[in-house]
């Protein structure tokens, strides 16, 4: 019997008894839970995944594959404090747990393992591999305040239909999702139709279980930054809708039966929108105040960039985008070309741009790039802070106006 065991620091630890006795051994399973940094989670982990039968798939680059997935990375990378909140944790069967407390409070457990068959991560594994992923990153947040759920079960002596049968009912229990279920409806039927046959079409994942790399829920987000019946001018900015999806899809749902509504005005330049979009995080990750976003701010200072966030597919507009944008920093830029839109050709039921959106991109991006590094900065190296509030919209919102103006241009 080969015995591995894993201490990981935890602060509270909570065990209770399984009302099940079907070992027949006289071992009463049990149950414990505990909170643990994200960074304390041993590496070693991903070599005893074999109990789990969901195993996380990854692309040539080595980052996980899939909507969700890339989901749980982002939300590590860009918003790591709320990632407690939003994940449901990693289940372990281990043959034995204890826990020690130690003096100031700090506390350690002990997970065993003895026979892989029986032992080890049975789910949440893709929660754990994007967990290694953005820890293997060296532009990573500094420091990393992202805490993850154990949920451990004591199994000693359970044999392995058992512990196949706890597997199995782990990983079925996962929801249907809002977006699938809206899939099912038709109401995406839509922006299908808009973008058959474009590029990067085929990337959108509009149910679980697509291979596609960008989520409609994404694309529903990008409309939304532009859709001026809710955010008309300078004195009203989509920060309101950063990070709630849902709410998103609802608006999304509801507006979609209305022949008025401004997501219909949007649809037909849906495809210009997304190559908006890519052209944006092109030409931000060349300027110096987003290359050097993330750089380590350690005792450490030789860290260099990872190779992972460079040369990204740019779906829509062709070509690669050379660094990480993240999404609190990506919004603002996105929203301000509300301003580019003519308001009496959307009285009139359309959506027509005043100035080409690439030439404009060109003449503001800079700025747009120090505004929202300097919002990061402010926000305590924070992007989904800077995505929330309104400083980074209202400034980058601003200089396309001004931009319109030097070419005698009057907008909103």
């Amino acid at each position: 019997m080969n015995i591995v065991e894993f201490r990981i620091p935890a602060d509270d630890y909570r065990a209770l008894p399984i009302p099940y006795y079907g070992l027949g051994n006289g071992h009463q399973p049990k149950m414990a839970t505990c909170y643990v940094r994200v960074e304390d989670l041993p590496e070693d982990l991903k070599g005893w995944m074999a109990v789990n039968p969901r195993i996380p798939t990854f692309d040539k680059g080595g980052d996980l594959k899939g909507t969700v997935a890339k989901g749980i990375v982002t939300t590590l990378a860009e918003d790591p404090e709320k990632f407690v909140l939003m994940n449901q944790g990693i289940h372990l069967i281990a043959e034995k747990v204890d826990f020690i407390k130690e003096s100031g409070g700090k506390g350690l457990v002990t997970v065993r393992f003895t026979n892989p068959e029986q032992h080890g991560l049975v789910n949440g594994g893709h929660t754990f591999r994007a967990i290694r992923q953005v820890a293997e990153d060296p532009d990573r947040p500094d420091p990393w305040n992202a805490y993850v759920r154990l949920h451990i079960m004591e199994m000693e002596g359970a044999n392995a239909a058992i512990i196949a049968q706890i597997a199995e009912g782990l990983n079925r229990s996962l929801q249907v999702d809002n977006p699938s279920l809206e899939n099912l409806r038709g109401t995406f039927n839509e922006i299908k139709q808009h973008l058959a046959g474009k590029s990067g079409a085929e990337q959108i994942s509009y149910r679980q279980g697509d291979e596609g790399e960008v989520d409609v829920q994404q694309v529903l987000t990008y409309m939304s930054l532009l859709n001026i019946n809710n955010f008309p001018d300078r004195k009203t900015h989509p920060n309101t809708i950063f990070g709630q999806p849902k709410l998103v899809l609802d608006t999304f749902v509801k507006d979609i039966e209305n022949s008025n509504s401004g997501l219909k005005r949007i649809l037909p330049r849906l495809h210009e929108i997304l190559v908006l979009t890519d052209w944006i995080q092109k030409s931000a990750a060349e300027q110096p105040q987003i290359a050097r976003l993330k750089v380590s701010k350690a005792k450490t200072q030789n860290r260099v960039r990872s190779e992972r966030n460079k040369n990204r597919p740019a779906y829509f507009a062709g070509g690669t985008i050379g660094g990480n944008v993240p999404l609190g920093l990506l919004y603002p830029m996105v929203a301000a070309f509300r301003a580019n839109i003519s308001r009496p050709e959307w009285k009139e039921g359309r959506l027509e741009w005043l100035v080409n959106p690439k030439d404009l991109l060109k003449a503001t991006i800079k700025e747009m790039a120090q505004i929202v590094r300097q919002e990061y900065d402010d926000n305590k190296s924070k992007p989904a802070e800077v995505g929330r509030k309104e400083a980074a919209y209202r400034g980058c919102y601003s200089v396309i106006v001004m931009e319109l103006a030097q070419r005698n241009i009057v907008t909103s």
